[in-house]
């Protein structure tokens, strides 16, 4: 099948970084002149098209930066490159390591904020993620107190920012966020959703424990024990203090701490592990079970059924379903489920060791960039928001959730069914686990699955030696594309809560919409923010959204 060719250049720069024609400088409002006097930055131009060069020469150039020409002479490298292998062709590991190494997005970024913004969320390498952090040239007195928001909206070519007088405002992803008044939280709140639960919280360990409870309670179909665990687990991530066996009064203060998870809790802070956790993992029916499930499509009551057949293993799975390899492309389904679970199970199955490597921010923003080309090509002038884990902070992301929207919803509809069929032509999806269509938000729907147009996949990114990756991708109507960015951004615990937040005022949210119970009024929000205004929640920054282990 014919790939998709990057219409990006891959030979070296020239030593002497020979610029090309500039068009006129960008201008911004927000904008600094001299937000990087002083600064060398060094631009890699590997993998750029000549228009990205062009525009990172000029906005380095109007912040008051000097481009150099030689990578050791600068504080920053601006990259495209992801893979250390590659980065290794243009530019000596050594001096990588010394450098903060950052994508374009971060020069775009800090030029629209008017100052250097950190680099962390934007490395260009995973792996040199800590000394980008070191090496990078923002002034600890002058970080903004908002973070910066990914730059989520892409004109025809990802290299080009989209024109935005052409996009209602409300629809663009904001330059930053709102900041969370974390110092007007309570942390003994009763829904998650109105408490900061951050990535990694000073309880990790008692946590991840916990979780480990969870999950065995799930896998055994016991579902009122599991979200008693995942609700302690949320509490305990909340908490802004290390715990400690003197701190009984702030333990029994934490909502859903029972009597039970307090005496595992005490056991854990006393000897640092759990007695049932530890048995749990020593556990045949509890490994098999969590390793069937953890196969796309094999969900709690199937996983329990497999081991009552006397499955135990991977190669018991293969022997199974009939899978004896890595399936080869098969044609997009425009019907939901017209493959089957089974054959979900199987590409999952054939898959599964591509499938379960994590995936490296660097590489989810290159997939996201890939796709919004073919969506131009497709229908231009879309927006889209990257959503999931990576939207929390994740380093790594077990797969990629995108939402989508055009500002003319009646272009929207059917777009999903489009895209896919595209991307599989070019090469790039592979198969199709789960493609449905719009349908009409009910507001008498009890479950939780929204009403949008979705895709679930499996992508190949545009390289030979190129890993596959689930990617969903989730199409919203103008109207509702905060829902859905709301919706898909997680975690699994703060949307439950938030969706129990919202009937306790009277609501129904769910990705497609919210509703008033007593009347069926539907609530269409203009930015995220209003989300959580709308049932008087407090505003919570989406990296304090993991309420889950």
């Amino acid at each position: 099948m014919k790939r998709l060719q990057s219409n990006s250049s891959s030979s070296s720069p020239s030593p002497l970084q020979k610029r090309p024609k500039r068009p006129p400088s960008p201008s911004s409002s927000n904008a600094a002149s001299n937000f990087l006097h002083g600064r060398n930055i060094y631009i890699l131009q590997a993998k750029l098209t000549p228009a990205t060069i062009a525009e990172l020469f000029a906005l380095a150039e109007k912040g008051g930066a000097t481009v150099v020409s030689n990578p050791e002479d600068a504080e920053v490298v601006v990259t495209a490159v992801g893979m250390r292998k590659r980065l290794e062709r243009h530019l000596d590991w050594e001096v990588a390591k010394s450098k903060a190494l950052v994508t374009p997005a971060w020069l775009r970024d800090s030029f629209a904020q008017g100052q250097a913004l950190p680099c962390g969320s934007y490395a260009a390498l995973s792996s040199l993620h800590d000394t980008t952090v070191a090496n990078c040239p923002t002034d600890s007195d002058s970080e903004p107190e908002v973070a910066p928001a990914p730059s989520t909206a892409y004109s025809k070519s990802h290299t080009q920012k989209l024109d935005i007088e052409n996009i209602p405002e409300n629809l663009l992803p904001p330059r930053t966020f709102p900041k969370t008044d974390l110092a007007k939280l309570d942390h003994t709140a009763r829904f998650s959703c109105a408490r900061a639960s951050p990535l990694t919280c000073l309880n990790q360990g008692l946590c991840n424990e916990l979780d480990v409870m969870r999950r065995l309670r799930e896998l055994e179909g016991e579902e009122r024990s599991a979200l008693s665990y995942r609700r302690a687990v949320a509490s305990i991530k909340s908490y802004p203090r290390k715990l400690s066996l003197s701190d009984h009064a702030e333990i029994h203060r934490l909502p859903y701490i029972g009597a039970k998870i307090f005496k595992m809790v005490e056991e854990y802070l006393d000897t640092g592990k759990i007695g049932e956790v530890e048995a749990a993992r020593k556990s045949e029916r509890f490994t098999s079970l969590q390793l069937f499930a953890s196969v796309y499509g094999i969900g709690p009551s199937t996983a329990r059924d497999l081991y009552a057949r006397g499955l135990r293993s991977v190669r018991d799975l293969e022997a199974f379903y009939e899978v004896e390899g890595p399936l080869e492309v098969g044609a997009v389904e425009t019907d939901a489920g017209a493959q089957g679970v089974d054959m979900d199970i199987k590409i999952a199955l054939g898959l599964r060791q591509e499938l379960a490597l994590p995936i490296p921010r660097v590489e989810v923003e290159m997939i996201h960039r890939v796709i919004m080309d073919e969506l131009e090509v497709v229908q231009p002038g879309c927006v889209s928001t990257i959503v999931g884990g990576y939207r929390r902070g994740k380093t790594a992301s077990n797969d990629v959730d995108i939402v989508f929207t055009h500002p003319d919803g009646t272009k929207t509809v059917g777009l999903c069914t489009k895209l896919v069929k595209r991307l599989h032509e070019r090469g790039l999806v592979t198969h199709v686990m789960h493609l449905s269509s719009f349908h009409a938000h009910n507001a008498l729907r009890t479950h939780h699955w929204d009403s949008l147009e979705k895709s679930l996949t499996v992508f190949r990114p545009p390289s030979p030696d190129a890993t596959r990756r689930r990617v969903d991708l989730i199409f919203a109507l103008p109207q509702t594309y905060w829902t859905a960015v709301v919706g898909w951004t997680g975690s699994t615990m703060f949307e439950r809560d938030l969706r129990s937040a919202a009937k306790a005022q009277g609501m129904k949210f769910d990705s497609s919409g919210i509703t008033r119970r007593h009347d069926s009024k539907v609530f269409y929000p203009r930015t995220e923010k209003e989300v959580f205004d709308i049932f008087g929640l407090p505003w919570i920054d989406p990296s304090l959204r993991n309420a889950d282990a």
